[in-house]
């Protein structure tokens, strides 16, 4: 799966997906840093990535206007942190309950997902 990790969440999950087989970025590392939320989804729209964010206000908001206008939208997942390790224990844990979630969902329908 193609991941767009933002940028709340350690840039090391993408380390770690890599290391499952995925394709992951996170929003640093794809130019996006301190990027509006609604040209980093676009951009993962471009890209045909699934973003994975905790930022459920605006992303919910964005992929809701999207969908009113009819226009292409890919998978969002909302996470909490607080329900995995803290610390550097966060990115590989999170990572592997993506790689669960994606071998689960392999073509997940576009819009907002609570995995």
């Amino acid at each position: 799966m193609r991941w767009l990790i933002d940028e709340m969440l350690p840039p090391a999950v993408a380390d770690h997906l890599h290391q499952l087989g995925h394709d992951a970025l996170g929003v640093a590392a794809a130019g996006l840093a301190e990027t509006d939320d609604a040209v980093i989804y676009a951009a993962a729209v471009e890209q045909d990535r699934v973003v994975v964010t905790e930022n459920f206000a605006d992303f919910s908001v964005i992929v809701t206007q999207r969908v009113a206008g009819d226009e292409p939208c890919v998978p969002v997942l909302f996470i909490r942190k607080r329900d995995f390790p803290r610390g550097g224990a966060l990115a590989p844990h999170l990572a592997d309950h993506l790689h669960r979630w994606a071998t689960a969902n392999p073509d997940p329908y576009p819009g907002p997902h609570r995995p």
